[in-house]
């Protein structure tokens, strides 16, 4: 039995950055099972922000004449339902309408079939005029803050694209000798977006790149923001810890500490140009790339689907907290939902086909338990993280993630008692876990001998293993010290509250 002691000193204060998500695709909004998805998100209070694109694309078209027409009706269905639904939003300005694309022949999926949702695909090209590009984010903008009132919309994020320095998404047509011609276009991008936004209204967050990895990329835009003193309040980053060939090869395995190095690395180039001055934005983090895909591409994918996933996240908080890596926010993408066949087949997302919960769904429920100040503690267990938190009325919650250093390797059970020093009085426990053997539908579906054809019982079945519940509940009474005790089988993660 190993012991963490866990004392009331409180090491630093720490806000939530790590309850928010990229909902993908933004058009699900709309529609029945978006909606059934991100209703529990808003019951479980699983996610503050939530990153949507503005699908430009949905919105403008151009007349006979060339004049821009604006339709906002089903941009208005998916926000008014986000705001009644209380999320803090993140807002994507894009993609090119086609109408004002410089380049319409060329167009891009980014998906695993051959369109994106509702048969849609992206125009991967520049606008034609960037006048017309200026406009546009100036409607959009205006068009939201007289939707919204500016003091909500003041506390959003928006954000110029997405990914452009990867071709996928901006510009794939170019050659090798072109290729710094994407950024130099990208920078008109954000000039012209800049401009609109701040045309519509002064005092609005606003910002970009949201680059998938290009670190040269990156200070190129910065470079071109502080010499023109183009408006930006916030940057925005894409960190994934590690890229799928890799992981599928065999090369590199998971490994949350590469979203510390990927945090401080993009945090100390933002700071060579505007020292301590604006937030950072993860607006999308996956333990691997290629959220689209899933085991057909990549087998080793079905962490998506266990308890590695959970002790995985619940690692990667714990380390950016301890490594002071932590930015203002940082969002999961989740994606592949609408290319599900069956119920578990290693897509990046919180739901199986059958809306059965998934491990990486109940990690975020108990995250958003967490608290404040973070304390101090001490003790050794191999392969064991530990991230004590309490609020300032003496609630406290103690997230411990267990997992080999690889995700791959099976490990021993861990078995360990959480000594707290200065506790008195009566306390009520909960223990909360995400295991091999607790709140792991996939884990239940294998040992069960369950096929892909699931029955309507089997399903119950796996949907109830999904509904987190405390492992342990008890009242006791402490005069001192309060001893709890623990068990986590394999990987996986806990959730201590008093």
């Amino acid at each position: 039995m190993h012991t963490i002691r866990i004392f009331d000193t409180v090491v630093k204060k720490q806000e939530n950055f790590w309850n928010n998500i990229h909902f993908h695709p933004t058009d699900a909004i709309e529609d029945e099972w978006g909606q059934r998805i991100l209703n529990e998100v808003a019951k479980d209070h699983v996610a503050q922000t939530v990153r949507m694109y503005a699908m430009l694309e949905d919105i403008v078209s151009m007349d006979e004449n060339g004049k821009l027409q604006y339709d906002f009706t089903e941009n208005d269905v998916r926000m008014d339902y986000m705001v009644e639904k209380g999320f803090q939003l993140l807002i994507s300005y894009n993609f090119i309408p086609p109408c004002i694309a410089k380049n319409t022949e060329v167009f891009s999926v980014a998906a695993k079939g051959k369109t994106r949702y509702k048969g849609k695909v992206i125009i991967p090209s520049p606008p034609k005029d960037y006048a017309l590009w200026e406009d546009i984010c100036y409607e959009y903008t205006k068009h939201i803050v007289g939707r919204y009132g500016v003091e909500r919309v003041k506390d959003w994020y928006l954000q110029c694209y997405n990914e452009p320095d990867i071709p996928t998404f901006f510009m794939p047509y170019l050659k090798p000798e072109e290729k710094g011609e994407r950024l130099k276009e990208y920078c008109k991008l954000y000039h012209g977006f800049a401009s609109g936004v701040t045309r519509a209204h002064v005092g609005l967050r606003l910002g970009g790149p949201a680059i998938g990895e290009n670190v040269e990329f990156l200070q190129g835009f910065l470079h071109y923001v502080k010499e023109n003193h183009v408006p930006m309040t916030y940057l925005s980053v894409h960190c994934y810890g590690v890229g799928m060939p890799g992981l599928r090869d065999g090369l590199t395995h998971l490994d949350p500490m590469n979203h510390v190095v990927k945090n401080k690395k993009y945090r100390e180039i933002l700071d060579a140009f505007f020292p301590g001055k604006i937030e950072m934005v993860v607006d999308e983090w996956g333990a691997c790339t290629e959220g689209c895909f899933n085991v057909d591409e990549c087998p080793k994918f079905m962490y998506r689907e266990n308890e590695k996933f959970a002790a995985y996240y619940g690692k990667m908080i714990t380390y950016c907290i301890e490594q002071d890596a932590a930015p203002t926010k940082t969002m999961i993408c989740l994606s592949g939902q609408h290319e599900m066949t069956v119920d578990f087949s290693g897509f990046r997302n919180f739901f199986t086909l059958n809306f059965i919960k998934k491990p990486i769904y109940n990690a975020f429920v108990l995250g958003a338990r967490l608290k404040k100040n973070v304390l101090k503690w001490e003790g050794e267990a191999e392969n064991l993280s530990v991230l004590p938190t309490r609020d300032e009325e003496g609630r406290h919650g103690v997230m411990l993630s267990y997992a080999a250093p690889d995700f791959e390797q099976e490990i021993e059970s861990f078995h360990g008692t959480l000594a707290f020093e200065n506790v008195y009085g009566q306390k009520h426990v909960k223990v909360w876990a995400i295991d091999e053997s607790h709140t792991n539908p996939y884990g239940l579906y294998l040992k069960n001998g369950y096929s892909p054809n699931l029955t309507k019982e089997q399903i119950e079945v796996l949907r109830e293993e999904g509904n987190i519940k405390p492992v342990k509940e008890y009242d006791c009474e402490a005069s001192g010290t309060l001893s709890i005790d623990v068990s986590c089988e394999g990987s996986g993660l806990l959730l201590v509250e008093f």
